[in-house]
C-alpha cells in the first residue's frame, strides 16, 4: 500500500511511516465507500487509484478529507487528527473533530444502530417473508408453541402450513423439509436449556431453605423417569381454553418479541452488517425533525444549530424530489417557517 503513493522527500527521509498510510488502508480496503470514476460508463478505479486519490485529498484539506470519510473511520482514528493536528487554527477542521466525535460516541451509534434496524424491519415486512409467522416460527420455535401453536385450530395450521401451489417444486418441497427438521433441532435444543434452568432454580430453592440444606430436589438414589411420549405425536390444541381476545394478546406477546429480537441483534443467523452500516436505512426526515428540535430547544437558536437543520432538511427534499405536493416535507417547511416568524 505504501508503495502506491508518491511520498515527499522529507517522507521518506524520516523512516517512519506516518499512521494515515494505514488509515486510508482502511478505508480504501474495509470501510464501505464507493470511489466511483467521475466519467460516465467508466469502471470502478483501482485500489491504488482509490489509495493516491485520498492521499491526495488529505494533502490538500485534512478538513475536507474528514468531511468526506470522517463517519466511515473507526473511533480510534480520531484521536490521530485531534493529535497531529492540534496546531490547525482552522475552524471548520475543530468543528468537524467534535461532530466526528459524538458520531463515533457509543451512545449516538447505538440509536443509529437500532434507528436503521426499525427500518430494515419495516422494510422487510413489506418486501419479504422474513418476519412471517412460518419464519418466525422456524426461528423461535418454542415460544411460538408457547404462546401461539398450542392455541390454534386445526384449520389455522393447515392455513398456516398449506403449501403455495403456484410455486410448488420439487426443490421447495425439499427445502421446506430441511427448515422443519432444524426448526426441531431447535426446539428441541431449546426445551433442554429450559429444563436445565428450571431444575437448577428449584435447586437453588431448596438450597436456600433449612440453613442451605437441599431438602428438596433430587437425591442420591433417585431416578429420572423417562418420557414415554412418543416425539411424533402432535402437541394437543388448546384453543378452547382462551377466547379470541386473550389468543391475540398472546400472538402479539410473541411479535413483540421476535422484532425486540430482531432490533437488540438476537437473531444469530441474520447480516446485521448490511443494515448497521448501511445509510440507506437513516430516517432523514427524522434526523431533520431531531435537528429542528435541537435548534428550538436551545437557549440561543445559535446559527450553527439551525444551519444543521436546515442542511438535514436539503437532503431530505433530494432524496424525495418526486414525491408529491402533499409531501410531509412541504408541511414540515411551513411548519418551519411559522416557527421562525413567531423566534
Amino acid at each position: 500500500m505504501v508503495d502506491s503513493i508518491n511520498f515527499s522527500p522529507n517522507e521518506q527521509d524520516e523512516g517512519e511511516i506516518d499512521p494515515i498510510f494505514d488509515i486510508i488502508d482502511y478505508l480504501v480496503r474495509c470501510a464501505n465507500i464507493s470511489f466511483k470514476n467521475s466519467q460516465l460508463n467508466k469502471e470502478e478505479i483501482r485500489t491504488s487509484e482509490k489509495i493516491q486519490a485520498a492521499y491526495n485529498l488529505y494533502t490538500q484539506s485534512p478538513t475536507q478529507f474528514l468531511l468526506q470519510f470522517g463517519k466511515y473511520l473507526s473511533p480510534n482514528h480520531i484521536q490521530y487528527f485531534e493529535t497531529t493536528q492540534s496546531n490547525n487554527a482552522n475552524k471548520d477542521f475543530k468543528k468537524c473533530i467534535e461532530q466526528l466525535k459524538v458520531y463515533h460516541s457509543d451512545d449516538c451509534k447505538n440509536k443509529r444502530v437500532r434507528n436503521r434496524r426499525y427500518k430494515a424491519m419495516q422494510k422487510m415486512q413489506n418486501d419479504t417473508d422474513y418476519f412471517s409467522e412460518k419464519q418466525m416460527m422456524y426461528r423461535n420455535p418454542l415460544l411460538y408453541e408457547q404462546l401461539v401453536g398450542q392455541y390454534l385450530t386445526d384449520e389455522e395450521v393447515r392455513e398456516r402450513d398449506g403449501v403455495n401451489s403456484e410455486n410448488f417444486t420439487f426443490l421447495s418441497m425439499i427445502l421446506e423439509t430441511v427448515d422443519r427438521n432444524e426448526m426441531r433441532e431447535t426446539k428441541n435444543i431449546q426445551m433442554l436449556i429450559e429444563d436445565e434452568k428450571s431444575s437448577t432454580e428449584t435447586v437453588q430453592d431448596a438450597c436456600d431453605t433449612d440453613d442451605g440444606a437441599c431438602s428438596k430436589g433430587k437425591q442420591w438414589g433417585d431416578f429420572d423417569i423417562p418420557d414415554t411420549k412418543p416425539n411424533y405425536m402432535p402437541e394437543t390444541q388448546k384453543q378452547a381454553m382462551l377466547c379470541a381476545n386473550e389468543r391475540n394478546l398472546l400472538r402479539e406477546e410473541f411479535l413483540q418479541e421476535m422484532y425486540s429480537s430482531f432490533i437488540e441483534g438476537r437473531d444469530i443467523d441474520f447480516d446485521y452488517n448490511s443494515v448497521d452500516n448501511n445509510e440507506e436505512y437513516d430516517d432523514l426526515h427524522q434526523i431533520s425533525q431531531d435537528a429542528e428540535d435541537k435548534y428550538f430547544d436551545s437557549e440561543d437558536n445559535d446559527a450553527e444549530t439551525l444551519e444543521e437543520h436546515m442542511q438535514h432538511v436539503q437532503e431530505y427534499g433530494r432524496k424525495n424530489s418526486n414525491a408529491s405536493l402533499s409531501d410531509p416535507l412541504d408541511v414540515f417547511m411551513e411548519h418551519i417557517s411559522n416557527k421562525l416568524q413567531q423566534v
